[in-house]
């Protein structure tokens, strides 16, 4: 999508360089890159400030020694030793920077005082912007707790209460409130009673890092509070601040489409505004799948369709040649801060004002210099974009156009003669010559930048949309024509109301054609798939490659570069065979879902087994938690999934997880679906819509031969029986016994009374790792259990609140050691002829 779109404007681009007085201003020579060599050396600082154990203090030393060598050895007319040392310097102050936005922080941060466990605060703060409203999510039966709309702002803090007294504070939070937080703007002071923490790190292997992505904006913490009452303003703001003045455009424009636009509201709020939270998370799964979600984010490709029809008004002539450019840059500015100035968009205005310039001083322009010069403002803006994944696919998608662009078939007619002849063809034909020039080009961009980008997408999220492909060419037009047409709506239709209604129509034709196509491509058979993803350092081995082939201008054979991709595609296909355990171990990961379980079974065959899969929260949530560890183990096939009991909180997850994975079969209690519930219905419709076979366990049965287990591993189901037992879905857990290498696995659920005395009543089972039945609720009889298994290692799968001391102390006093997944994160058994390893996703006991 980001391709055809680009394609577009390309093409259009192209007709405005027809213009023989443009063209000969802006010749393109791309010979002369100093840019290009600059933001190279720089982002390569950045990277060395950030992986190397070098502080922020040593790189501004080392920087600025650096710059008085290199202004002597300038003085000195020592080019060669200057220029190294430009370079050296250049390379140090990028690390020093970005050293000083990730490390540095003032002594009253805020954030230094949160914690995982809330803490009622008082503080006073400045908002940033309005409020944005977060809509209440859709009726999920999967989805054991439902909630309401929300309000979420940005504030800057300026104080916290000590007791009676208010004592200076600093730092930038995000404040979320239950309900709708009303007359609130920018730069308005606000007293704000909530509870303060700190932003989770990552609880589990492959999950996304939103405390590096917060801190990367200099956010440390958050602010969250139940009641809009809690928040009150002190001080109106002053409304001629440049902040007031955005935050009034960017609220302007949401109530102009909320009124003019209808079934395609929320997704113009998103395109054009960036008030993606608006769209149902349904529609949002459909373009993320289908490879359009780029659309849905604010981007260059707004700012470049903007800029483009300012240039078309520019062309008519209507006004002389420094004020229409003035003007594009000052709208395309103004647009990217009430967009608030992401990295993408800052790109894109970046290479405008650019182009805007050379067209003023009727200089030449080269492409990669002019997104050489866009890095390096959005590197000094925030040295930490450089590793994200949205300014990566920006720059990475621009630069593959810059490259492809030049190189696409022209339909110049070289001959003077076949040139008239072809102008005298009807038009009918002349269309079609061009319709069908234009199809191959945009088809030909769209693949190029899909290809380029395939291996960073499927890293980051696991996902390929061969459908990209074909919905590319098609989403085009009614893309540009939507936004094109907001854009109108937004600029004039306030003022111009006759044009306010047709253009307002065709926006909303457009994007409800984007919606429609979106979807129907999403349902599309082998449109997309999920997958592990290579490793970090083959992508970075592959773009290095890419780059040496464009940046060197080496042209070898195509067959030496046929080979050399497929020996790269080699070597990675080999090194993901050595993901997971070794091939003589069991190893079992209790993965972190807060109130809920998810437990990973690595066979020592390479099979895969999920016990149970779910939390009380989102069941995208949980789904993402346990696909993140699964790619990240290099697992496309969960071979078993066995769901205890019929709690939500222990599959919620699994529709989706059937959608991600190739499932083998599904093992239930027999008195699974005996009671029926909107969310049974559900999880029983997701299995067979999947045609994955359901089949049910109890007491006596044993796994291994049913999906290919290892002979000496043992998997035996000890609880409930076939009949039954009388009592909750609890007291029917499927209780799992795992041996392996003479060690012991216990898996109870949440077994409880009735069923909980059934299996006291058995001999005892020493067991070696245990579960904690019911997330370590007391009606599992702690004291009793634990003297029934004897465990060595006991592992709650629980929230903040599942840590009750008498649970600890009736494990830690028979001896074993308690692990709670929300404090330890991920915790991993491995089980083998040398006994039992232990670690835990944070590195230390919870």
């Amino acid at each position: 999508m980001r391709g055809a779109t680009n394609g577009i404007i390309h093409h259009a681009g192209q007709s405005l360089l027809r213009d023989p007085a443009l063209a000969d201003e802006l010749t393109v020579r791309p010979a002369y890159l100093p840019l290009v060599v600059v933001a190279v050396v720089v982002c390569a600082g950045v990277v060395a400030g950030r992986y190397l154990p070098i502080g922020a203090t040593h790189w501004f030393t080392g920087g600025s020694l650096l710059w008085f060598a290199w202004l002597f050895a300038w003085r000195r007319r020592n080019e060669r030793a200057a220029c190294w040392l430009l370079l050296a310097a250049l390379a140090s102050t990028g690390a020093a920077w970005h050293g000083c936005r990730w490390s540095l922080f003032d002594s009253d941060e805020l954030g230094a005082f949160a914690s995982a466990d809330p803490q009622p605060s008082a503080i006073r703060a400045v908002a940033l912007a309005s409020p944005r409203r977060v809509p209440a999510p859709q009726f999920d039966p999967l989805r054991a707790f439902t909630s309401g709309d929300r309000s979420r702002v940005l504030v800057r803090v300026t104080a916290v209460r000590a007791g009676e007294n208010w004592i200076p504070a600093s730092g930038r939070a995000t404040l979320t409130v239950d309900g709708h937080l009303l007359d609130v703007a920018a730069g308005d002071e606000l007293q704000i009673f909530a509870q303060l923490s700190d932003i989770r790190a990552p609880l589990n292997p492959g999950e996304f890092d939103f405390a590096q992505y917060a801190r990367a904006e200099r956010r440390l913490c958050l602010l969250s509070t139940d009641f809009p009452q809690c928040v009150t303003r002190v001080e109106r703001g002053s409304p001629w601040s440049l902040a007031r003045v955005i935050d009034n455009a960017r609220v302007a424009g949401q109530r102009v489409l909320s009124e003019d636009l209808r079934s395609g509201q929320a997704l113009g709020l998103a395109l054009l505004l960036g008030e993606r939270q608006r769209l149902d998370p349904e529609e949002t799964r459909e373009f993320f799948e289908t490879g359009s979600v780029h659309i849905l984010s604010i981007s260059g490709l707004h700012v470049a369709i903007l800029a483009l029809g300012l240039f078309w008004v520019y062309r008519m002539g209507f006004v002389r040649r420094p004020i229409a450019l003035a003007a594009i840059a000052l709208v395309v500015v103004s647009y990217a801060l009430v967009i608030d100035a992401e990295a993408p968009a800052v790109r894109a205005a970046v290479m405008v004002l650019a182009v805007c310039l050379a067209l003023a001083r009727a200089r030449p322009v080269s492409t990669f210099n002019v997104l050489a010069a866009a890095a390096l403002v959005v590197v000094a803006m925030n040295p930490a974009d450089l590793f994200r994944a949205g300014p990566q696919l920006s720059f990475l998608a621009m630069g593959a156009l810059a490259w492809i662009g030049p190189r696409l078939p022209r339909g110049y007619i070289a001959d003077p003669l076949d040139r008239l002849i072809a102008r005298t063809r009807p038009w009918p034909i002349r269309a079609l010559r061009w319709l069908r020039l234009w199809t191959v080009n945009t088809v030909l961009l769209s693949a190029g930048v899909w290809l380029v980008t395939l291996p960073l997408v499927l890293w980051q999220f696991h996902l390929v949309s061969p459908v990209a492909l074909v919905l590319t060419p098609v989403l085009a037009v009614p893309i540009f024509v939507a936004l094109l047409s907001g854009f109108v709506l937004l600029v004039l239709g306030w003022l111009i109301w006759p044009l306010s209604g047709v253009v307002a129509w065709l926006c909303d034709f457009c994007m409800s054609a984007v919606q429609w196509m979106v979807s129907l491509a999403d349902r599309a058979p082998g449109g997309h798939f999920w997958a592990p993803g290579p490793a970090w350092w083959w992508v970075v081995g592959f773009y290095a490659l890419l780059i040496a082939l464009v940046a060197l201008r080496v042209r070898p054979p195509r067959r030496w570069v046929a080979g050399i991709a497929a020996g790269w595609i080699a070597v990675g296909f080999f090194a993901a065979q050595f993901e997971g355990p070794a091939r003589d171990e069991l190893e079992c990961t209790f993965l972190s879902v807060g109130h809920g379980c998810a437990v990973v079974l690595e066979l020592p065959d390479g099979g895969t087994l999920l016990y149970d899969a779910g939390q009380l929260g989102s069941p995208d949530a949980a789904a993402r938690s346990i696909s993140g560890y699964l790619w990240s183990r290099g697992r496309t096939k969960i071979d078993a999934v066995v769901i205890s009991h019929a709690d939500v909180d222990h599959y919620n997850a699994l529709p989706e997880l059937l959608r991600r994975f190739s499932v083998g079969a599904v093992y239930v209690s027999p008195v699974m679906f005996d009671e029926t519930s909107a969310a049974t219905t559900a999880l029983r419709s997701a299995i067979d819509q999947a045609g994955v076979p359901l089949k049910v366990l109890w007491s006596g049965d044993r796994l291994r031969g049913a999906f290919g287990g290892a002979a000496d591993c043992k998997i035996e189901v000890l609880h409930p029986p076939a009949r039954g037992t009388l009592g909750s879905d609890n007291s029917n857990s499927v209780v799992l016994n795992v041996e392996f290498a003479g060690r012991r696995l216990l898996l109870p659920g949440d077994l409880e009374s009735p069923g909980l005395d059934e299996l006291l009543a058995e001999s005892p089972l020493d067991c070696d790792v245990l579960l904690a039945p019911h997330h370590g609720s007391l009606q599992s009889d702690p004291p009793g259990f634990a003297d029934w298994t004897s465990p060595e290692l006991v592992v709650i799968s629980g929230d903040r609140r599942s840590n009750r001391p008498e649970v600890f102390d009736a494990y830690t006093d028979r001896g074993a050691q308690v692990l709670n997944t929300s404090r330890a994160g991920a915790v991993s058994a491995t089980i083998g002829k040398e006994g039992v390893r232990v670690r835990t996703q944070r590195g230390a006991p919870g």
